[in-house]
């Protein structure tokens, strides 16, 4: 046990880097080595399925907060999107984008659409390519298609808000967008483009810089690069482009299977917990759990040192409980309950938990927790089905028959033996090793058994008989 532990305190180290307290592209995975923005230009790339994934939003978040905190002389989005998940998009804009303090500019290279015109509109300056176009930016439900006339209301109105506080900070033409978002209403901007009460407005390059009373449209410019629009603007510093590190593409991947990686932890656990000096379930468990914690961490979740050590503790309370508290369960309740908030919260988005401390929009407790508390909702049902199938199968399969087998306090061979044959244990009378509420421990022959009785409460030293056992669950009852 001791080895075990210290393999898991070696794993959670290289995984999650030296500092507890660090961010995650501060760990000991090569992000810590990546390298400062700071009076650098950088370019985040949005393509055509950044804006439905949202794992692309947390590295676009992580992305802004180190342009902040390390002082970038400019950040430029740059935009060649169909669109994707608008309420996730106007969190970006409110949350990250609007409220940094660097220049920001949008480079539509070649198409902005739906969402992707609500990240221009954040920006301080949007250029547009030759031959690019923006707008389109009507609410459509999940399936793409039109919504219900009350709930487009609800989301319209909402999103309308937004974008116009955004876009009136920004100074653009609010009306702009509302024609681009909202079929019902007809718009003209003077001779240049008018809108009908069934149509959109989608610019063009040419349309999108046109001047319209006294200034354009919506773009500044049209620039047929990056190089080009930082000449525009007089800038020059080196330009470099945001891309994720090759550990959070894996950590990404691995974070959103963590119901699968728990379902895994936990059914390994369990394995070894049934298989006396066998040693693959606690190295599986271990494996399973530290990609867990790892994947979450670098992925920007609350998983950490703390949400593993808890989780260490739970696993220590209820080993404790089996071997040296046999039949109290009070520390074994105690480390599920810290095993199971620690998995939790260790899939929490720390965006979203920090924007609930803050209280700054609206952020409710089920949103940050709907997902997390889902995954881990998977995981233990899976778990609990992986339970029953190795009761029921392992013992029987070859190569792992030989570690389902009792281990004898006498080591007599002879009973090892008998015990290839589970049913020769029917019938055989015993007494209980622990108090079983109703499981416990009883000895049996020299042999001692994980046994669960039909009796809720039996005391230890109760005489017992086994009445019936299918795969890894002995039966037991009170003999008088």
């Amino acid at each position: 046990m001791k080895k075990l532990l210290s393999l898991w305190l070696l794993l959670t180290t290289l995984v999650m880097g030296a500092d507890p307290e660090s961010k995650p592209h501060h760990n000991a995975l090569g992000k810590s080595t990546e390298a400062s923005y700071q009076d650098k230009v950088v370019v985040i790339q949005v393509g055509e399925k950044d804006l439905i994934n949202q794992q692309a939003f947390k590295f676009f978040r992580r992305t802004l907060e180190r342009v902040e905190e390390e002082k970038a002389r400019a950040v430029i989005f740059e935009l060649d999107t169909p669109g994707g998940i608008a309420f996730a998009t106007t969190d970006l804009m409110m949350k990250n984008i609007s409220q940094l303090s660097v220049p920001t500019y949008a480079f539509v290279n070649i198409e902005a659409t739906s969402a992707g015109a609500f990240v221009a509109v954040a920006t301080d300056t949007i250029y547009m390519a030759p031959l690019s176009t923006i707008g389109s930016a009507a609410v459509i439900n999940g399936t793409g298609q039109k919504m219900e006339e009350t709930m487009r209301a609800k989301a319209e109105g909402h999103l309308t808000s937004v974008v116009r506080n955004i876009m009136d900070d920004k100074g653009h033409n609010y009306e702009v967008m509302e024609a681009m978002m909202i079929l019902s209403k007809e718009i003209e901007f003077g001779d240049i483009i008018s809108v009908g009460e069934s149509e959109l407005l989608n610019l063009t390059a040419v349309e999108a810089t046109t001047e319209f009373e006294g200034r354009p449209l919506l773009a500044k410019g049209i620039a047929s690069s990056i190089e080009e629009l930082l000449e525009k603007e007089g800038i020059e510093a080196e330009v470099v482009v945001a891309e994720m590190t090759g550990f959070e593409k894996f950590a990404y991947w691995i974070g959103a299977a963590g119901g699968l990686l728990i379902l895994i932890g936990l059914g390994a656990g369990y394995l070894e917990m049934k298989t006396p000096g066998f040693g693959l379930g606690a190295l599986v468990a271990i494996i399973a759990f530290s990609l867990f914690f790892f994947g979450n961490y670098v992925a920007g979740n609350l998983a950490g040192y703390e949400t593993a050590a808890i989780f260490l503790v739970g696993v220590v309370f209820i080993l404790l409980d089996i071997f040296l508290f046999p039949g109290t369960f009070v520390m074994g309740i105690v480390g599920i309950f810290m095993i199971l908030g620690s998995l939790l919260f260790s899939m929490v988005d720390r965006f979203a938990w920090d924007d609930w401390q803050a209280d700054a929009f609206g952020v409710g407790l089920w949103n940050i927790f709907a997902g997390p508390a889902t995954a881990l909702s998977l995981g233990l049902i899976g778990s609990i089905a992986l339970f029953a199938i190795a009761m029921r199968y392992l013992p029987r399969l070859p190569f792992f028959d030989r570690y389902f087998l009792p281990t004898l306090a006498d080591g007599d061979t002879t009973a090892l033996e008998e015990e290839a044959n589970p049913s020769s244990r029917v019938g055989w009378t015993g007494e209980a090793k622990t108090d079983l509420r109703p499981a416990g421990k009883a000895l049996f022959q020299g042999q001692e058994i994980d046994v669960t009785c039909e009796s809720s409460f039996v005391p230890v030293g109760t005489a017992l008989q086994i009445v019936s056992e299918e795969g890894m669950k002995v039966v037991v009852k009170v003999v008088s």
